[in-house]
């Protein structure tokens, strides 16, 4: 059985840490289910801490996981910057094997990364493990329906056309050293029978016009329909599974772009 394959790593974690720190409606929407739901709490797939630090900040009791150790040194020094020492710990979602359990486990934007359906579905059964009963998992994900070159990517003219050349070049940008960081994506291969797509990000660090160092890093991310997740929750034990649209109140529809399972032990 394979590893999960992320591009967490290197010149893309530095991104998340200096470039991607924006707050969405994720933010509040979690902070605010782990004070209905319960603590102490776990942020499956913390990354950078985006989401961790505003939990702490709001003196929530929230524990970091995360499979990249390169992000994880991404949170624990935006974390120190703070004032904080949460607990972190470097672990794979289908491994999860940690001291504490929890009443609330969230993992944002990060169920399906990695391409392996069978680990996926053993990182449920770890959520569940790491519950206490009467505990909360919540995750959220994209659909690819709403995502028209993803959801083309399927059909036999695209795939034969891949992988992707590489763009001539992309626009950099300013870190806070000097430095400028070019990122660009490509798809190398989309499976519709396993429902899993492979994708590259080349990071090129650049100094005053000088090519500084390259970095090339491959993702699988797998696909799922509504009723895929919510077989594979059942199977885990799960139960009382609601699914709710964009960060909000609403039932999920075929228009929303993201999917938010919440389920309960």
């Amino acid at each position: 059985m394979q590893q999960p394959q992320i591009w967490h790593y290197g010149l893309v974690a530095r991104a998340h840490a200096e470039l991607w720190t924006q707050d969405g409606p994720e933010t509040a929407y979690y902070k605010k289910l782990i004070e209905t739901s319960g603590q102490p709490a776990l942020d499956l797939g913390c990354g950078g801490g985006r989401l961790l630090l505003r939990f702490l900040q709001a003196g929530l009791d929230v524990d970091g996981c995360d499979y990249s150790e390169d992000m994880l040194a991404v949170s624990k020094e935006r974390s120190a910057k703070e004032g904080f020492s949460p607990r972190l710990y470097a672990q794979a979602m289908h491994e999860l094997d940690l001291p504490r359990r929890y009443m609330t486990i969230v993992a944002c934007g990060v169920i399906g990364l990695g391409g392996e359906h069978r680990l996926t579905m053993q990182a449920m059964q770890r959520c569940y493990e790491h519950l206490r009963p009467g505990g909360t998992f919540a995750f959220n994900y994209t659909v690819r329906w709403n995502d028209p070159p993803a959801w083309l990517a399927r059909l036999p003219q695209y795939r034969q056309a891949e992988p992707e050349e590489w763009p001539a070049s992309s626009e950099r940008q300013h870190l806070v050293d000097g430095m400028e960081l070019e990122l660009a994506a490509r798809t190398l291969k989309t499976d519709p029978l396993e429902n899993v797509a492979t994708r590259q990000m080349r990071a090129r660090l650049w100094h005053e016009g000088v090519l500084i160092k390259e970095e090339v890093h491959t993702q699988r991310a797998e696909d799922f329909t509504k009723n895929e997740l919510v077989l594979m929750l059942e199977r885990a034990g799960f139960n009382d599974i609601q699914i709710f649209g964009d960060f909000s109140d609403e039932p999920a529809t075929a228009d929303h772009h993201e999917l938010i399972f919440i389920c309960r032990k």
